[in-house]
């Protein structure tokens, strides 16, 4: 009887995680939500991708460098993550001062290159695409192919729908189509609903966990990679009142997450995340990567 050999594939799972100002908790808060995050993914043998914004790591030094020595690749968010850092539609003049500022600013505080790039709100363009190549970056995560879902910072974005769902090289024209540009785009996964946390917080732990299995067999079938999106900010007690007044801005609107389907306790959501982790390890050929890692490895098979 003739033998059969296979050979095992492993999932790549990308965890990544958007450092933000978040002006409304304290830096204690901060800090503490940061060793909780840590704390979470060392649990699960992870290591991620945190993209941070240049003037929050100026503010958060210790625990933004904290990272990068724990082995986890600390990559850009932008400059100011305000309403003027809108990386869809600035001049590229400004872009470039924007993203050399930033891009200097992270790098003075984890003495490390900074590599990959999400824009705020999950925005990016041509231009900035071009960009970010001329500084040496090698990736862009600020496309999530085929996201529906209305309650978003970036609504829809008519260029997500025909987004390619692997990781793919840009057009120089178009960051939503494939081409010959040397930066790899690695989507944040989607079908219809994205795979974030707020998918977590609002429809909990079975929604959720479906999601990741049908990302799940779809890898097992195409090599595409999982990425999920957390915010480490979100386990971070607000001062005052604003702990019960969650919101976020919707294009120019102020959206309210009421706490009857958003869930607010950070106990809470950082249970959430050992269940969705929990259950993510037990499928037991799950690789973690960073961003970083998977364009080197993967990067030149993705055209």
């Amino acid at each position: 009887m003739k033998k059969e050999s296979r050979v095992k594939k492993t999932v790549p799972v990308i965890i990544s995680g958007d450092i933000d100002p978040s002006p409304e908790a304290a830096y204690d808060e901060r800090k503490k939500a940061f060793d909780w995050t840590t704390g979470l993914l060392e649990r699960y043998g992870c290591k991620a991708t945190f993209f941070c914004v240049g003037e929050v790591a100026r503010r958060l030094a210790g625990p933004v460098r904290e990272l990068a020595e724990r082995g986890h690749e600390v990559g850009c968010h932008g400059l100011s993550h305000d309403e003027s850092d809108e990386y869809n539609r600035l001049s590229g003049p400004e872009t470039l001062r924007r993203l050399t500022a930033a891009t200097a600013m992270i790098s003075d505080v984890t003495g490390r290159p900074v590599l990959s790039f999400r824009g705020p709100r999950v925005k990016t363009s041509a231009v900035t695409q071009k960009i970010l190549v001329d500084l040496g970056y090698r990736v862009d995560s600020s496309v999530c192919s085929q996201r529906l879902d209305f309650i978003s910072s970036n609504m829809i974005n008519p260029g997500w729908l025909t987004a390619p769902r692997r990781p793919y090289h840009p057009s120089l024209r178009s960051p939503y189509r494939r081409g010959t540009s040397p930066l790899l785009v690695i989507p944040v996964s989607a079908l219809g609903l994205p795979f974030v946390s707020g998918l977590l917080y609002t429809f909990g732990r079975s929604v959720t966990t479906l999601l990741f299995d049908l990302l799940y067999h779809e890898s097992r079938r195409t090599g595409k990679p999982i990425v999920y999106l957390l915010h480490p900010g979100e386990f971070a007690l607000k001062t005052g009142d604003k702990r019960r007044d969650f919101s976020v801005r919707v294009e120019g609107m102020k959206l309210r997450r009421s706490p009857m389907i958003f869930e607010q306790d950070v106990i809470r959501r950082y249970d959430l995340h050992v269940e969705l982790l929990e259950h993510i390890v037990s499928r037991g050929d799950i690789r973690f990567m960073t961003m970083l890692e998977y364009a080197e490895e993967y990067g030149d098979s993705h055209g």
